[in-house]
């Protein structure tokens, strides 16, 4: 590794730690301590040559961006160290400053010590540090502190100081500690303040490496073994400093590795875990930032560095990441940014050493696979906006040729990315987006059932769509519910969006013969509803189609639709829900099928603030083993809540039924039923739906009971719920 070389990274990683996010603007600092005339005292001139020179000089440069910045914003969490705690704001006299200098050093030698490294490597890691806590010499400084016209307290000063000394071990379980899953802001912040402080210890472990590389060649190994692993393991036959980086750098998730082209043994991060460990601990919108960190660098010398199906996803991620950050967020943002153009491009057009055509001139069938997976994303993205005229092209000439792929420039994604940012690119791609107006529509309403009614008539005619042409969601929606009410199947079937009835999990194609074999009459979506909503800012797009749902009050269901290509709404949904009359189950053991699992769903329902909702979900046979369970163990209230409580019930108050609940509960042992099955009955003349289950006893053990016994229950629009007396008629 010669200096050019180095110096070449040194360079890179400068540019990368350019911006900074801050709030606080450092060079108002300095230009006050300029106006002062005065020079920090500790100045010195720097040493020329050689790796000390250059990461100093590289470290310092971007210290100078940070001193003052981060003192005032950036990844701070909550907790601070003892050290931190037991200082309290003073006057500011020297004996104050004193110590705060003194615990600064002791705190900076815990970490040195932590590293093992020897302070001329160390100062390196603390050199953002060190800055940071200088300003407490510096005169002018604190004389502006003294004055008022610096308002950053000097305990700040120092805390900011100490969080700069941590290492990332120690950033990691602060975070663990301290989430920051709903701040995207500071997630940037801590990320970029992480990927720093890793760059910087491998760029030190790598220097180690290469001033005992003789000590390395001598260290012979198995040719067949890799002698980083093995070096992990015997620290002890090399020089004391990288037997104590050796020892060290795993604290860090950092080791040893082989570069696989030269053979070179350098230090790498290595907590290929971290994307699981940190994305419930960061705001989600970083995912990608997390994951670079982990598995960069993608590519060494334009060769990818994991398959290619694993880089189309990795490049859909770092997508998400760049499309919801802002461009100048931190220092990450570019260097995401470059992976994904490099990434994008070597997917794409390949390279010197990745060829993407076979012999004949056709697209190789992984490539076909991955562009049609880059293309395949129905959101207007920057990845779609280039990819899906290629793909479309590339198939229509058999994976040989296309005038866009040929037209492609390297900067095609950064442009389209540019696009999506100033937000152009779903116009770009689809046209102008459709305004879509909210619609509320108070229930029951006889002028929109008369709209309804006709709208149907007029489509029934012919099935023609363009009939519906400027129809609200609501009315196409009720106008399938009322189909469904008068039982016409067939005009629900052509309401139904063709991509619903073709692309079901069964593989089924749903004909409209099919349908209308297989149909059963539901239960209305508007039953029960107090008003029903479309929401026009809630439709999204899905390629040319767009997507929303209906959404009630009063019942607890939202309803998919879909606009069309030609600008229409249909149904996004095949079947309604069945009738209470349809449910049933078949006979099956009291005990072991019912009552075993009736704990499970007890411990769910009093541990819901929702009853109701918890409820409406649940099958017939589940509610009755609660019932059972709940009177089982005495908890009369929550067996109350079981009971149907609707129009026509004929229930006492919940007073009277938890004064003398046994006289209502009637005796129950568990060995007392055998068998159990439920059906749905007709609606009844209350208009209720009623069920029944039927219980088969155990003669032997209770010969007083008649074989089998009838349970009544109630449906509504919570759910199945037991008839209070439920073995009464």
């Amino acid at each position: 590794m010669d200096n050019d070389n180095f110096e070449k990274r040194m360079e890179f990683l400068k540019k990368s730690y350019d911006r900074v996010p801050s709030s606080f603007d450092p060079d108002e600092v300095f230009k006050k301590i300029d106006e002062e005339k005065m020079q920090p005292s500790n100045m010195q001139k720097p040493a020329k040559g050689g790796f000390r020179h250059h990461l100093t000089v590289w470290a310092m440069g971007i210290a100078s961006i940070f001193i003052i910045g981060i003192i005032g914003t950036g990844y701070v969490l909550d907790q601070k160290q003892k050290s931190e705690e037991e200082i309290i704001d003073s006057p500011v006299t020297d004996e104050f400053i004193e110590s705060l200098l003194v615990r600064y050093e002791e705190e900076r030698e815990k970490r040195r010590e932590m590293l093992k490294l020897d302070e001329e490597y160390f100062k390196h890691y603390a050199s953002y540090a060190d800055s940071t806590i200088d300003l407490l010499k510096n005169d002018s400084y604190l004389e502006m502190v003294r004055a008022g016209t610096e308002k950053t307290p000097l305990k700040e000063t120092y805390n900011r100081a100490v969080q700069e000394l941590k290492l990332p071990s120690e950033m990691l379980k602060d975070l663990k500690e301290n989430s920051l899953q709903n701040d995207e802001q500071e997630s940037i912040i801590f990320l970029s303040e992480y990927r720093r402080k890793v760059k910087i210890l491998i760029e030190i472990y790598d220097q180690i490496l290469k001033e005992n590389k003789v000590a390395i060649d001598a260290y012979e190994v198995d040719p067949h073994v890799d002698k980083a692993e093995l070096m992990l393991l015997s620290s002890k036959s090399f020089p004391e400093q990288l037997q104590n980086i050796i020892r060290t750098m795993r604290d860090q998730m950092i080791r040893l590795y082989t570069e696989k082209y030269s053979g070179e043994i350098r230090t790498r991060y290595s907590n290929y875990n971290l994307l699981g460990d940190l994305q419930y601990k960061l705001h989600h919108h970083t995912d990608a930032y997390i994951m670079m960190i982990a598995e960069e660098p993608y590519m060494y010398s334009s060769i990818l560095q994991y398959p290619i199906d694993e880089m189309a996803y990795k490049l859909g991620r770092m997508e998400q990441t760049l499309i919801n950050l802002e461009h100048e967020d931190s220092t990450l943002y570019p260097v995401l940014e470059s992976y994904f153009l490099a990434i994008f491009n070597d997917l794409v057009n390949g390279s010197e050493y990745t060829k993407i055509f076979d012999g004949d001139g056709v697209l190789l069938p992984d490539y076909q696979d991955v562009w049609r997976g880059l293309a395949a994303n129905g959101d207007p993205t920057p990845i779609a906006y280039v990819m899906q005229p290629i793909v479309k092209e590339m198939e229509a000439s058999g994976w040989r040729e296309s005038a866009s792929w040929d037209s492609l420039s390297y900067d095609a994604l950064k442009e389209a990315l540019i696009l999506y940012r100033e937000g152009l690119l779903e116009e770009y791609m689809y046209g102008e987006r459709p305004d879509f107006q909210d619609v509320t529509i108070q229930l029951p309403n006889d002028s929109f059932e008369k709209e309804v009614q006709a709208l149907y008539a007029d489509f029934k005619k012919t099935y023609d769509k363009s009939v519906l042409k400027g129809v609200s969601p609501i009315h196409v929606l009720r106008v399938f519910d009322y189909a469904n009410e008068i039982e016409d199947p067939l005009t629900m079937y052509h309401l139904i969006n063709e991509n619903v009835l073709k692309y079901d999990e069964s593989g089924i194609e749903y004909t409209a013969e099919y349908y209308v074999e297989k149909w059963r009459k539901g239960i209305s979506y508007f039953w029960n509803a107090t008003d029903v909503r479309f929401d026009g800012q809630a439709v999204f797009r899905d390629g040319y189609i767009f997507r929303s749902d209906i959404k009630f009050t009063g019942v607890d269901w939202q309803i998919p639709m879909v606009f069309t290509e030609e600008g229409v709404w249909e149904v996004g949904i095949k079947n309604m829900y069945d009738l209470p009359l349809y449910h049933m189950s078949p006979e099956m053991d009291f005990q072991d099928d019912i009552m075993a699992m009736s704990d499970y769903y007890y411990e769910g329902l009093i541990s819901t603030d929702d009853v109701e909702s918890y409820l409406r979900w649940n099958e017939p046979l589940e509610i009755l083993g609660m019932y059972f369970y709940a009177g089982e163990i005495g908890n009369y209230a929550m067996q109350y809540e079981l009971f149907y409580q609707g129009d026509a019930a004929d229930i006492v108050s919940k007073e009277a039924f938890l004064e003398n609940p046994q006289n209502y509960f009637l005796p129950y042992s568990e060995a007392m039923y055998k068998k159990v099955s439920f059906q749905g009955q007709e609606q009844d003349e209350n208009g209720n739906w009623p069920g029944i289950a039927t219980l088969t006893v155990d003669t032997e053990l209770f010969p007083e009971l008649p074989s089998e016994r009838k349970f009544h229950m109630f449906w509504n629009k919570d759910g199945w719920r037991v008839k209070f007396n439920p073995f009464d008629q």
